[in-house]
């Protein structure tokens, strides 16, 4: 929480500072303009700033693909919120349920090369840069206009700087924080690299259960545990499992997940706490599985990936509260893949999961 504070504290202070220099090199004497503008605008100009937010998000995931691509990179998919294009099969569509967690995202698959060898961080930096230099050019620009209109200007350009900032200093799983962590170790850098390349055969729509055994070697390997790149391949691994109706090793795999990771900060944290109920009601942990319904029922963000599961729900309802009836008609809906373009959904795998609890009640 002091961390929290003193990073939006920080972004605070240089608004300020962008805003006093300018107003200082304007020489102040037209601050009382500044304050009688007409009331009707300013709602405008918020509207104005929040769609901001949009442009400036599909030019940091441009920053990405013009970099990338100078490095040697190749697209896999382009996407802004729910709107998506895949280079698979040059398609460009509205996802009907997209990650809340998740605003844009540029993948592409890095060159083949030895992975000591591949460049990452241009690919990395791209959208930090293109944020940076948009807010540099309309910061700029505000110091070639009358004061009202460059204030405007100014205010228009924290948007890009606040974004640099934020995916600069590593956070979570940003930018600058997977930057770090591949600059840290080559071990990292593998699997960066790997994970990136597993993207483009799920996106070519390869099965979970096809992709090549080589990928997740790395799982159980003390040098790759203390990555948090490393999530990717367990949740990955998992899926492979309920593919395969593993259930043992798929419930294996959550629980050394737990074990070698701090879970809750990853940014896996909701799947693995749906899966790992999912995995609780068909070994009867029913207690378990019931403490972890309530805390998602008390949040809404893992509520909101409660409710876009059916087949989650329908073994809760099954295994631990017989509520057969209701199992019976979440199935009858279909699975979580039919609506959901999410890179972590394996459709065939869903399918058959969906298939597999109805026998039950055939």
């Amino acid at each position: 929480m002091k961390r929290a504070f003193l990073r939006i504290a920080g972004y605070i202070s240089i608004a300020g500072t962008m805003l006093y220099g300018y107003l200082i090199a304007k020489g102040l004497n037209g601050w009382g303009r500044l304050l009688s503008v007409d009331p009707i605008l300013i709602p405008l100009l918020l509207a104005g700033l929040f769609l901001s937010v949009y442009v400036h998000l599909l030019l940091h995931e441009g920053g990405h693909f013009l970099f990338g691509k100078l490095s040697g990179y190749q697209l896999i998919s382009f996407q802004v919120r729910r709107f998506k294009y895949r280079q698979a099969d040059h398609s460009l569509r509205r996802m009907q349920t997209a990650s809340p967690l998740l605003a844009g995202q540029c993948l592409m698959a890095p060159p083949k090369a030895d992975y000591a060898e591949v460049p990452f961080r241009g690919y990395l930096l791209g959208g930090i840069l293109a944020n940076a230099l948009t807010g540099a050019c309309l910061y700029s620009a505000a110091f070639l206009m009358d004061l009202r209109e460059g204030a405007v200007m100014v205010l228009f350009s924290f948007v890009p700087v606040w974004m640099a900032l934020s995916n600069f200093f590593p956070k979570g799983q940003n930018d600058g924080a997977v930057l770090k962590e591949a600059s840290r170790s080559l071990p990292a850098r593998q699997l960066l690299l790997q994970q990136l390349e597993m993207a483009q055969l799920i996106e070519a729509e390869v099965p979970f259960t096809d992709l090549p055994d080589a990928y997740f070697a790395c799982l159980g390997e003390a040098r790759y545990e203390k990555s948090f790149l490393i999530d990717y391949f367990y949740m990955v691994a998992y899926v492979r499992a309920l593919g395969n109706l593993d259930f043992e090793e798929a419930d294996s795999l959550l629980w050394a997940f737990s074990a070698h990771r701090p879970v809750k900060e990853s940014v896996y944290w909701p799947i693995y706490l749906m899966e790992s109920l999912f995995c609780d009601a068909l070994f009867g942990r029913i207690g378990t599985a019931e403490e972890k319904y309530s805390q998602i029922q008390a949040q809404p963000l893992l509520k909101r990936y409660w409710n876009a599961n059916n087949r989650i729900r329908a073994a809760y309802a099954f295994f631990c509260r017989t509520e057969i009836e209701e199992a019976k008609r979440l199935l009858s809906q279909g699975s979580a893949a039919d609506e959901t373009d999410a890179e972590e959904v394996d459709k065939s795998t869903e399918a058959r999961l969906v298939q597999w609890l109805k026998g039950y009640f055939e």
